[in-house]
């Protein structure tokens, strides 16, 4: 009953759904699964980004066709995902980019599954020779599928599934020129490698990266191309939110390390665009501008119009934008938010970062502590979408992990236990939902009775990471326990070979967890200007494993006047008075002798 008023409220809501759609779209759930197998119907499954112009591409010239339509309707069971609406799914056929499709038995085994658009007579083919295989009974399963759950926790010493991630790592940075640019904790994790371990070759490759994407930003209003093509120049006039937050991660990072001040320059161009161009009233972010306009003359491309300078772009008009509203990917602005903050003093940062998170937590953490990833709202119901789109608040791990990471960097740079609360309210949420019990390690869904539940190689890593800092931070061994566990049953052999070139999250937890956190703990008077100062001096410390608080007298004494310790489970300093001494201090935990550099 309830899937039957979302659909209806679905059809009247917004242009873009079923009831405009002439393919019988279904969605992801047990249901169309039985359906499909009472009818003895192969499954089609159609997942895309709303953003993708291959996806624009399929749905105008491909799924509106009416041989199209009527071969999928008498043959499939179809199904449509909206990649960052059901983010497990999503990251279940990233492999394939967008839009991704996939053929199934009635049984859910999948058979076939292929990358990027085909034109009506090339879609068809594919469709009736698969049809003909299910009626002969030919149909094998795809060795490339999406690989499952492993059974078996990983037993390796962490440090050496540190060492091949770094190799993986290493080699995918050596020779590029250009790319995707939506994730910005692979670059961190070489920043990570230098400031640890004085890896002057990982350093070389972040900032020839960190340089090259300079020229992926857009001069006039700001904002990161999403990707290039070939050489950095050669820009895809889209900007998505993923790659806003990567642009504020990985130039924060890039400016706290190096100083370098065409990172800080970058910070401020990604902050201009999101100011103006992404933010809704309520202070959270939309999700893509693509790369299409109406009122373009024929002869101009989008590339030419970003050519332009602001006055002659506005003649022709403003890129749509797209509503939607993800908490996952507003988690990672948050949290690019809170790094610039910690890397420029600017106020206006974190100003902007809290107040993107209250709007979010008040109108999307249940009582039950778990963040909705998607809600329906007034704004979106008047865009022109590409994909249906369904609502289906689950507790998706995707949300909760890189949630969780943001609620920590806001209480890192504020001091409010009002983040703190609601990090531990979010981390038992995560694990009473998502971990399985057995061996450890967080599903990406819970069990809605659909096949090929798995536990995602990444999101597991960015859970651990939040989980880990949050064990620390208090004292609590059972978070610190899961955020292992999280990692030994989602690193199998299988999913780092299958992912291991794009692994940024395990990478950083990785370093984390060997190299250990580093806490720096004020014991004073809260409201006491020496208190505040050693707090904003532990802030500027570049160290990515750190955790930034003020706390009671307990673990230490209560001095003459506020004091810093700086601490993890191998050493502590003596009492620190003066904000200048905090930086030298925190050089202690840096062991650059413990490893060799990496060639």
């Amino acid at each position: 009953m309830i899937k039957k008023i979302i659909f209806i409220i679905l059809s009247f809501a917004l242009p873009n759904t079923w009831a405009s759609e002439k393919i019988e779209w279904q969605e992801w759930s047990a249901i169309t699964f039985a359906k499909a197998m009472a009818e003895n119907r192969l499954i089609l499954i159609n997942v895309g980004h709303e953003g993708c112009t291959a996806c624009r591409f399929m749905k105008k010239n491909t799924f509106s066709h009416p041989d199209v339509i009527e071969f999928i309707n008498a043959n499939f069971v179809a199904i449509q995902v909206d990649s960052e609406a059901r983010p497990d799914i999503g990251e279940r056929y990233s492999d394939w980019a967008w839009p991704a499709n996939a053929i199934m038995r009635p049984d859910a085994v999948q058979v076939l599954a292929f990358a990027g658009s085909r034109r009506p007579d090339s879609y068809i083919k594919i469709l009736r020779e698969a049809i003909v295989g299910h009626k002969a009974g030919t149909l094998s399963p795809d060795k490339l599928a999406p690989y499952g759950a492993s059974r078996e926790a990983e037993t390796a010493a962490f440090t050496q599934l540190r060492n091949q991630i770094r190799t993986l790592q290493d080699e995918v940075f050596k020779t590029k020129e250009s790319g995707v640019f939506e994730s910005a904790e692979a670059l961190r994790h070489l920043l990570l490698r230098k400031h640890l371990y004085g890896d002057d070759n990982a350093l070389k490759l972040a900032t020839n990266n960190l340089d090259g994407l300079l020229q992926q930003l857009d001069p006039v209003w700001g904002g990161m191309f999403y990707a290039s093509f070939g050489n950095w120049n050669n820009t895809v006039p889209e900007k998505r939110l993923e790659s806003q937050a990567a642009a504020l991660q990985a130039y924060a990072d890039g400016y706290q390390l190096t100083g370098n001040q065409k990172y800080r320059e970058a910070l401020t161009n990604v902050d201009s665009y999101l100011s103006a161009f992404m933010r809704s009233q309520q202070g959270a972010f939309f999700a893509n501008q693509p790369d299409r306009l109406a009122g373009l003359p024929t002869h101009m491309s989008m590339n030419d119009y970003y050519a332009l300078g602001d006055k002659e772009r506005r003649r022709y008009g403003v890129p749509t934008i797209d509503h939607a509203i993800y908490s996952d990917v507003n988690a990672r602005v948050i949290l690019g938010y809170a790094m610039a903050f910690e890397a420029t003093g600017k106020q206006s940062f974190i100003e902007t970062a809290t107040q993107a998170a209250k709007h979010l937590l008040e109108d999307r953490q249940t009582e039950a502590g778990w963040i909705i990833q998607f809600k329906l709202s007034t704004e979106l119901s008047a865009d022109q979408r590409v994909h249906v789109i369904t609502n289906q608040p689950l507790p998706y791990l995707r949300t909760q992990a890189h949630f969780g990471l943001a609620l920590m960097a806001l209480y890192r740079t504020t001091d409010d236990p009002y983040w703190r609360q609601a990090a531990i309210k979010l981390a038992d949420a995560l694990l009473i939902n998502l971990e399985d019990k057995k061996i450890g390690g967080f599903y990406g869904a819970p069990d809605d009775g659909t096949p090929g539940r798995r536990k995602p190689l990444e999101d597991n890593a960015t859970a651990a990471q939040f989980l880990y800092l949050l064990g620390v931070l208090e004292k609590n061994e059972h978070y610190k326990v899961a955020a292992e566990r999280a990692i030994r049953a989602s690193a199998s052999p299988t999913a780092v070979r299958r992912e291991g070139r794009i692994t940024g999250n395990l990478a950083i937890a990785l370093e984390i967890m060997t190299a250990q956190y580093v806490e720096f703990s004020v014991v004073g008077d809260a409201n006491d200007s020496r208190t505040q100062a050693l707090l904003q001096a532990g802030r500027s410390v570049f160290e990515p494993r750190k955790l930034v608080h003020s706390e009671s007298t307990g673990r230490y004494p209560l001095r003459a006047a506020p004091a810093m310790y700086i601490c993890n489970d191998q050493r502590c300093t003596v009492p620190i008075y003066k904000p200048a001494d905090v930086v030298v201090k925190a050089g202690m935990f840096i062991d650059k002798t413990s490893l060799p550099k990496t060639p």
